[in-house]
Formats: structure tokens, sequence, C-alpha cells
């Protein structure tokens, strides 16, 4: 399989919440399970058409407020659980846009977790 993606991908288990943006619905939980600089996935009891727009708070562990993120989701499919267990679907999503005020906190995360996998191969 040949890898379309622009920046790598780190797995990682974050607490967040989404929301459909222009639906009356209330903000729902979900685990953020993997992100790059330029899109996330995240795992939440439903199924997400390609092309809604939702809005995301993620909490970075930081010590600062989740962060919010408005994408697209671009797909969707359901994980594999053990029968008698809720259904889950794990919704990969196209960032676009983040507030100023949480841009260089997300991508300071993320330039983290990029320095943390690399330098596993600076040890002697």
């Amino acid at each position: 399989m040949i890898e379309r993606r622009t920046y790598p991908r780190f797995k990682l288990k974050l607490d967040a919440r989404y929301r459909i943006i222009d639906s009356e619905e209330a903000w729902k939980h979900a685990g953020a399970r993997n992100i790059s600089a330029e899109g996330l996935c995240f795992e939440a009891g439903e199924k997400l058409n390609a092309g809604t727009h939702v809005e995301l708070e993620v909490d970075l562990k930081d010590d600062g407020p989740a962060v919010r993120i408005v994408g697209e989701i671009k797909w969707s499919s359901e994980l594999e659980k053990p029968e008698g267990e809720e259904k889950a679907f794990l919704n990969g999503v196209r960032l676009i846009n983040i507030p100023v005020s949480d841009e260089s906190r997300f991508l300071k995360y993320y330039c983290d977790k990029m320095v943390e996998k690399l330098s596993c191969y600076l040890k002697i």
C-alpha cells in the first residue's frame, strides 16, 4: 500500500469531545487516537459521514484548556469489538481551522511527539 500522508502520524490516547457543526446535538465523548500536522483520528460511538464538518475539543494534557479544532470527516470505519460491547468507529478528520490561541499549542504538542519518536534513533 502506498503511503499518501504528507506528515508523520503519531499514535496517542487523549480525551476529546466532538459535535457536528450546524447540528443541535450536544457534545459527545470521543478519544483521539492519532494526530498529524494536518489531521487526526478519533474514536466515537457513531459513524460519521465523509464531508461532515465537526468541532473537536482535545485535551493535550499540558495543563491548558482543551484545544479547539474544526475539521472535515474524510473516512469512518467500524472497530471490531467483542460481542456484546457497544459499537465504536474510528473517524478520520482533515483539519480545517484551529483558533490562533490554540494553534501554537497543538503544533508544539505535535512537534514534541515527533522529537519523542525520533529520539530513539539518537540513543547509543
